[in-house]
């Protein structure tokens, strides 16, 4: 990995002190400040020191990158008060836009998992949309942001620029008591994010959650199958945060109540001490999870519990509108119609109302408030990615930290008609410019949200092959001009989508792009061939496809059932019983061929499913995939 002029790397340990964890991954982690600018908060150096040292392990240093127009004074300061200690620091004159824009991005050369992480401290007012050209490029590239803003309780352009999900990645030091609380809510979602990143890991070695002791399995005292030993999980963190992840992953509704201390007596056996959990993540794995071991008598210790709703979301409805598709969003929980609250709800979750009640695009959000008297049931918080077919697979939750404020609730405005097709112009039928159709109107899409998911669907779409990405990002020249304009802001697939068409969108005529608008390189070759290689017999092995000539291998990255169903289909054995990651049948050679693929398990064959090829790709051997199927 290389970044242009000043890009430094740092490599830790996620076993370190500031990343608890069974499971070891390691990091390249950039931390960029602008708060010393005009030297007005060099008392908060010190605080900057402890918040770096979390993620420092025995052998490893982290280097930090100050901004500050007075450099020199900010130097001698440095010198004289070493406020960071043994870390390594630069002070510079670069500003983040200039920082930003000259960032380059290559795949490392490297045999481990590997994440990458930016962490902006931001405190200036310029405008930091300027930045965003780059932005969504390093995050294609595999670059994870983290932004804290000093200056507003809220700046949705810096949510754009961290990675998403904004609620996970975007922080306020105005939203905290204090800056030690903001940077220690920062540093918990760091870990988390790098605990995740491990997710195959710590799925297998944290495989099963219960619920004992209560009236039905979604009520009970939390019991986790850690490392093939049934253990209680400690109350000490416990949140209706974590609760909701328990009762996600139980395929209970959203939770009621989370209950600390002994209600349903002792818990026997080993502890785990904690799981810190966002609230969206799919489960308990994902969490930044705590020691694991015997109970400490010592200590008081108690055990965690929680009551779930039996159900999840059912269906979905638009009611007090001109049709099915404009209205106030109802969803249908626990027999009972509730109303989503305005405030924890945006495009991403109106996209996937109207694809979800077969409407086209989304037009506009409205709010719609109550009646004087008047009382609804109502869902706080809805968190969609927008690429869910409906919303039952998002994280629903029944609470907030701040309730429905005036019970102001959300109505969308869907289009009728969905998109119509898709083609690409200039160039060649397999690369160019995005133009979609929708009724007799073409528009371009932007980028702003443009993804790999997206470019698959669209080359599937239009006969071509996978599409290509070339990981990496060069150094890039700000715009002059004015900002291109387009009537879609947005298309948000999954990837395993037939056409756009079923994917959720967003429409806003006359719309001003923040980046470029959206380009697709798709291969004119196809997947013809696929073997399995190295396994116990013919029905189980590491994944190899035949690409232009050549065999090469297929990365875990989001690697599951569905994908490893239609690879036992196509070299004809019977359905799939593992997807098993991590190189489990030994590393291949060569090239990396998928970057990523998209199947819902239906299709007879890979080339049927959307699918990524990397050039240079982001992954690396250790993290080929494998499958065993049933023998036939």
């Amino acid at each position: 990995m290389s970044f242009l002029i000043l890009l430094l790397i740092t490599v830790f340990s996620a076993a370190a002190t500031g990343c608890p964890s069974s499971v070891n991954t390691s990091a390249h982690i950039t931390i960029f400040s602008d708060r010393f600018d005009i030297m007005g908060h060099l008392h908060e150096l010190p605080q900057l020191r402890q918040f770096a040292e979390q993620f420092v392990a025995a052998h490893h240093t982290v280097d930090i990158y100050l901004y500050g127009q007075l450099t020199e004074r900010l130097r001698q300061h440095m010198r004289a008060h070493q406020p960071l200690g043994a870390l390594h620091y630069t002070v510079q004159d670069k500003y983040i836009i200039d920082y930003i824009n000259a960032m380059t991005w290559q795949p490392p050369a490297t045999t481990d998992r590997v994440s990458h992480v930016l962490i902006l401290m931001l405190d200036s007012g310029y405008p930091h949309v300027f930045t965003k050209p780059k932005v969504p490029k390093l995050k294609r590239a595999g670059l994870e942001i983290f932004v804290l803003g000093y200056r507003s309780e809220k700046d949705y352009t810096l949510d754009d620029i961290a990675s998403s999900p904004a609620q996970t990645h975007s922080f306020s030091q105005l939203q905290y008591p204090s800056l030690d609380h903001a940077l220690s809510a920062l540093s918990q979602s760091v870990c988390r994010s790098l605990e995740a990143k491990e997710r195959n890991t710590k799925k297998e070695l944290l495989s099963q959650v219960q619920l004992v002791g209560g009236r039905d399995n979604c009520q009970g005292r939390v019991e986790v199958l850690y490392n093939n030993t049934w253990s209680w999980l400690s109350d000490e963190h416990w949140d209706r945060n974590t609760a909701d992840v328990i009762c996600r992953q139980l395929k209970c509704g959203p939770s009621v109540e989370a209950w600390k201390g002994e209600a349903l007596g002792p818990a026997p056996g080993y502890v785990l001490e904690k799981a810190l959990c966002a609230g969206n993540e799919r489960d308990i794995s994902q969490c930044l999870l705590g020691r694991w071991g015997q109970r400490d008598d010592t200590k008081t210790q108690h055990s965690a519990g929680v009551t779930c709703l039996s159900s999840g979301l059912g269906d979905v409805r638009l009611v007090n509108g001109s049709g099915v598709c404009d209205g106030i969003v109802e969803v249908s929980l626990d027999q009972a119609w509730h109303r989503v609250c305005l405030w924890n709800f945006d495009l991403r979750e109106a996209a996937v109302v109207c694809r979800e009640v077969g409407c086209g695009p989304v037009l506009k959000i409205q709010e719609h408030v109550m009646g004087p008297g008047a009382t609804v049931q109502t869902v706080e918080k809805v968190l969609c990615s927008g690429v869910e077919s409906q919303l039952a697979e998002c994280s629903v939750s029944l609470w907030s930290k701040e309730p429905c404020l005036y019970s102001i609730h959300a109505g969308i405005v869907c289009s009728s008609s969905v998109i119509s097709s898709a083609e690409v112009t200039r160039g060649s039928t397999c690369y160019g410019k995005v133009k979609v159709y929708h009724n007799t109107t073409q528009s371009s899409v932007c980028n702003d949200h443009w993804s790999v998911a997206e470019e698959a669907v669209l080359c599937k779409q239009i006969g071509c092959g996978p599409a290509i990405e070339m990981a990496q990002v060069k150094e890039m020249v700000l715009r002059r001009g004015p900002n291109p304009q387009t009537d879609f802001r947005s298309v948000h697939c999954g990837g395993h989508e037939a056409n756009l068409a079923q994917c959720g969108s967003v429409m806003t005529t006359g719309y001003t792009c923040e980046a470029e608008e959206a380009e697709v390189l798709c291969s004119q070759s196809v997947i013809s061939q696929v073997r399995l290689v190295d396994g116990h017999n013919a029905c189980s092995g590491r994944v190899e496809v035949f690409y232009k000539e050549k065999w090469g291998t297929v990365c875990d990255e989001h690697w599951d059932l569905s994908d490893a169903n239609v690879v036992c289909k196509q070299v004809g054995c019977g359905p799939a019983e593992r997807a098993p990651v991590g190189a489990y049948f030994g590393p291949g050679s060569g090239q990396i061929w998928l970057e990523r693929i998209f199947c819902n398990g239906s299709e007879t064959a890979l080339s049927q499913c959307g699918a990524v090829v990397s050039r240079k790709s982001l992954c690396v051997h250790s993290q080929d995939a494998g499958v065993v199927c049933a023998e036939q």
